[in-house]
């Protein structure tokens, strides 16, 4: 008996042609959307819990950036490889195993009791959500007919916003009210992911079916090393930056290193028969122009996310879980446009329509950036559903560009390109809207509010609006106040700063992507019948 007889492909017959698949497809979506929002959520539900931390663990404002930015950089290094190990053994095996290593970073994480540790765990946290999150799009993609296909990834592009809108709810929920734990611990932060994990992961174990590509190419050791020790490098930069001053041998050499690694990856990728991201990708218009959108939305999200949340608590004085039921008016207009907009960008095209996302974007940051202690909550709800309509806008026809420009039999790589150009974004926008805010703030707060302190109490409250705080509750009434109020002040213009460059980068990004893609097939209408899409789901 010859035991090497290859066994039928399983993708000889499409999965969205099978019965049993078919029958539960948008019970799949589901399990698959949930998996993503999980995902997303550990990046924007943390933020609340960032008050918490810096106290609990004595973190200083760059170790703040770590905490998060360690996730989405070691997110972003590793997708494009999980992509591939994805395709290459198959697409629900990397998915469990996400889900693993998800649920165990979690675990670390709850007991973390240092800064390092944290940081550690938040890295595995990382790993597995490189593997979690290509996976699911490309089962998404697998699992459904063209007909359909378009109007799932816009349900699941949505999840993704909205995942994000509601991460600080959830979290700041447990860490304010939940009664198994002591009042306002940050450990509660990861609650959501370890139960999230292990419950999805069951589900996964049971419905989810099995895809790969038969005909993936061999894994690319040296381009994931180059990708990401480049992209690690220049996150290093940006962060210490601020702190090391940017004219400093570290942070020069950091940029040195990953120009030198990032250049060295684009050679290696053109010059290599299998490359981990084949650079061809890159002449389909609609490709590079998604990729660009992905990227640049998620750039000014994420850095919101990571400010927003502290913004609440320290300056206008919200609880956690005020603070994350303050941002939710985002996340309704962002489920319910997602799947819209891709109907809208079938009849009148995709450039036109991702535009006019980010003008609403535009216009809400715009008005963010007017915001203080005295102005009403109202105006901060008017911003953030300007921000999630501009969000739900944008991200669905872009994530639905990428994906129809890669063959299905690469999904996974087109799914994983797609994701680490949103966590590349991210993992910038955090770096670099935290070095805009940290260094305003340092140059805002009153002088001579930090001369009455004690010098190492002034030094910690000058460089950080968390350590202020903390500081301020420890002083006399009067003293305390003033510090309070001169760093609220100062966060405040610092906030504003932050604010204004999102809304020039979304102004720009948006007027740019607008004139590169009327002169290419993003600026007609979709091949695709509008009232075919709209109507896949009913």
């Amino acid at each position: 008996m010859n035991n090497s007889a290859p066994a039928v492909s399983e993708i000889e017959v499409p999965l969205f042609e099978r019965p049993e698949i078919y029958d539960r497809r948008w019970f799949l979506l589901g399990v698959m959307c949930l998996c993503l929002a999980m995902v997303v959520m550990s990046v924007s539900g943390l933020n609340v819990a960032i008050p918490q931390i810096q106290s609990g663990l004595k973190a200083t404002a760059t170790d703040l950036q770590w905490i998060i930015d360690s996730y989405t950089i070691i997110f972003a290094g590793m997708l494009l490889t999980a992509g591939a190990i994805g395709d290459r053994f198959g697409r629900k095996r990397a998915l469990q195993g996400g889900l693993f290593l998800f649920a165990l970073g979690s675990v670390f994480g709850m007991m973390a009791t240092s800064v390092t540790v944290l940081i550690v765990a938040r890295s595995v946290m990382g790993v597995g959500a490189a593997f979690i999150m290509p996976a699911t799009l490309s089962i998404l993609s697998a699992i459904f007919g063209p007909d359909e296909r378009p109007k799932a990834i816009a349900i699941w592009a949505g999840f993704a916003g909205a995942g994000g809108a509601l991460g600080p709810v959830l979290v700041g929920y447990l860490i304010t009210d939940w009664w198994i734990s002591p009042a306002y611990w940050w450990g509660a932060a990861f609650v959501v992911s370890l139960i999230g994990a292990v419950v999805v992961l069951v589900v996964v174990t049971i419905y989810t079916p099995r895809s790969r590509d038969d005909e993936a190419t061999k894994l690319d050791p040296l381009g994931s090393v180059l990708s990401f020790v480049g992209l690690a490098a220049m996150l290093y930069g940006i962060i210490e930056g601020p702190v090391k001053g940017w004219t400093s041998t570290e942070v020069l050499v950091a940029f040195a290193v990953a120009i030198v690694c990032l250049g060295g990856f684009a050679y290696w990728e053109y010059r290599i028969d299998t490359p981990m991201l084949p650079m061809d990708l890159f002449k389909d218009d609609g490709f590079s122009i998604g990729s660009g959108v992905i990227t640049f939305a998620f750039f000014v999200m994420f850095g919101f996310f990571f400010l927003m949340a502290q913004f609440l608590q320290f300056v206008r004085g919200y609880s956690p879980l005020d603070a994350g039921v303050a941002t939710m008016p985002m996340a309704i207009p962002i489920v319910l446009v997602s799947p819209r907009s891709v109907v809208l960008s079938a009849r009148i095209g995709a450039a036109a329509v991702i535009a006019a996302g980010f003008a609403f974007m535009v216009a809400g940051f715009a008005l963010l950036a007017t915001v203080d202690t005295g102005t009403s909550y109202w105006v901060i709800a008017a911003a953030l559903i300007l921000i999630g309509i501009g969000m739900g806008i944008t991200v669905a026809p872009a994530t639905g560009i990428i994906m129809s420009a890669v063959p299905l039999n690469r999904a996974g790589i087109g799914s994983a390109v797609n994701d680490t150009t949103r966590e590349i974004g991210g993992a910038l926008g955090i770096a670099v809207f935290g070095a805009i805010v940290n260094s305003a703030y340092r140059s805002e707060i009153d002088t001579d509010v930090l001369m009455a302190l004690p010098p190492e109490a002034a030094a910690a409250a000058g460089e950080s609006v968390g350590a202020a705080t903390a500081i301020a509750a420890q002083l006399p009434p009067e003293i305390g106040s003033r510090l309070s109020a001169a760093a609220g002040d100062a966060y405040n213009v610092a906030f504003s700063n932050s604010m204004n460059a999102a809304a020039a980068v979304a102004a720009v990004a948006g007027i740019g992507l607008y004139l590169v893609g009327r002169k290419s097939s993003l600026a007609k209408p979709s091949a695709v019948d509008a009232s075919e899409i709209s109507n896949s789901a009913s």
